[in-house]
């Protein structure tokens, strides 16, 4: 009876009668939001996998029609005949998320906003929507749907415990476009971090406890998805390695799959080389580590105290000698930070050949303790979302002032993409997947080159003029 019923419903979904079609199905656009022509410095060629909206989406009940749409790649069409509307918002493309919000309510189309951004703030993003998702969806999306359907939507609607990552439904990957060409496949495989850093959103997003998926889930969803031996997979863990016991099981499970994966650690996998052994015999070409900082008070002060910055160099050559490339994360404007700060930043990715160096400068995102504690310093002077992309200045730091940490970042950011210098840490360096970096840099300094050309057209913003801070006298990165 069930089936029969099954393939009732199967054959109602493939009518070609779009008025039967229409009162079965409830119709939902997610969307990805993104500013035309605007580029940030991690872009690359291709779109990078939404694995939040294809995840979403899994959420929904078979009676329900499911669109994905990523403005970096389609337009929205704001006249498609939808029932509710759901928008995902980092801080930098909010005023985007906002915009298209306001377009379908004024059609009177029902939108919700999540994300980031509106988890934050979900008062200002309640101005404009009908209602808003704070933190994860699982375990709370089918009270979403109940209301909705009874015309009841809640203003809010947040889950008051972690969910579990068991059971969770396969990515609706078969949604995104067919222009959508990614050139790795992305996994979720933990969620949370344990660390404290003051300035990142992660623990407030995915909570402070590190949750694990069952590993026979993740050898399953593998399974659908790598086809050939050599794939590319990316893993969107915050910290891939945070429970070793657990990493051991999930670097065995990509062994068996023969994939080439990256993912995001800390510089502490050094520190033990069984664990690094392993990585790599999995198949591991490259780890995203946030080295932050070079000043060890500067990591003392935003909680990453694990970290010796006088082990760093010895730490880096201990990954490399392992075959695993680096991209290291680099942030200017903390408290300690003077001009001095770019030159030795510059000069460490070279001397160390850091594969694929990425800089920006500290933003205090809504929200996180250094956004608190800098509007107690009275120290953010520019609100305009859109800067909050971690290559504007929005605050005025310690020990120079906001023109020299703009230029600064520029000045890095320009030395690090420079042909000549990509050249001379990937030929000097290890040569361990010299090919993918190559490709890798060169793609992504196109989007970097881009930021330095938008941000050097803009006005800066200008703080209150205050007394001059004492770093003019001092060697910066305008003496190289």
């Amino acid at each position: 009876m069930e089936q029969a019923e099954d393939r009732n419903e199967r054959s109602l979904l493939r009518t070609p009668n779009s008025e039967l079609r229409t009162k079965k199905l409830k119709r939902v656009l997610l969307i990805f939001p993104r500013e035309r022509g605007i580029k940030f410095s991690n872009d690359t060629l291709y779109p990078f996998p939404i694995l939040g909206l294809t995840l979403l989406a899994a959420l929904f009940p078979k009676t329900y029609e499911v669109k994905i749409l990523n403005e970096v790649i389609e337009e929205v069409d704001f006249d498609a005949e939808v029932d509710l509307v759901g928008i995902t918002g980092l801080t930098c493309v909010i005023k985007r998320a906002y915009e298209i919000a306001d377009r379908f309510r004024e059609r009177g189309v029902k939108v919700m906003l999540g994300g980031v951004h509106p988890s934050l703030l979900p008062e200002e993003a309640k101005e404009h929507a009908d209602s808003v998702f704070i933190g994860e969806a699982e375990g709370m999306l089918h009270k979403v749907i109940a209301d909705f359907e009874s015309g009841d939507l809640k203003p809010f609607y947040k889950n008051r415990e972690w969910s579990d990552l068991k059971g969770m439904p396969l990515p609706r990957r078969d949604l995104l476009n067919k222009r959508y060409r990614p050139f790795f496949k992305v996994i979720e495989t933990t969620r949370g971090c344990p660390n404290r850093c003051e300035f990142c959103s992660v623990p407030i997003i995915n909570g402070k406890r590190y949750r694990l998926r069952p590993l026979e889930e993740i050898d399953q969803e593998l399974s659908t998805i790598i086809h050939k031996k050599g794939e590319y997979l990316f893993l969107s863990d915050d910290n891939v390695t945070a429970r070793q016991d657990y990493a051991f099981g999930l670097f065995e499970i990509f062994k068996r799959h023969s994939v080439k994966w990256m993912g995001f650690t800390t510089i502490q996998i050094a520190t033990n080389e069984k664990l690094l052994e392993k990585a790599r015999e999995s198949g591991c070409i490259s780890l995203f580590i946030g080295f932050e900082s070079l000043l060890q008070e500067n990591l003392d002060n935003v909680s990453k105290r694990f970290v010796d910055t006088k082990e760093l160099s010895n730490l880096v050559k201990t990954i490399q000698s392992h075959r695993i490339g680096i991209q290291g994360a680099f942030i200017f404007g903390f408290d300690g930070d003077d001009p001095t700060i770019f030159k030795k930043t510059v000069e460490f990715v070279q001397k160390n050949n850091i594969d694929l160096p990425t800089f920006s400068v500290l933003t205090p995102f809504p929200g996180t303790p250094l956004f608190y504690r800098l509007e107690r310093e009275e120290s953010i002077f520019d609100r305009n979302w859109s800067h909050y992309d971690m290559s504007h200045v929005v605050f005025k730091p310690k020990k120079m002032t906001v023109q020299e940490l703009q230029e600064g970042y520029l000045w890095a950011q320009k030395y690090i993409c420079a042909p000549r210098s990509i050249l001379k840490r990937l030929l000097w360096g290890p040569k361990h997947h010299f090919f993918h970096f190559l490709m890798s840099n060169f793609v992504l300094r196109g989007a970097q080159m881009a930021v330095i050309r938008r941000i050097r057209k803009e006005e800066m913003p200008k703080p209150p003029i205050t007394k001059l801070q004492s770093s003019n006298n001092q060697q910066g990165y305008k003496d190289q």
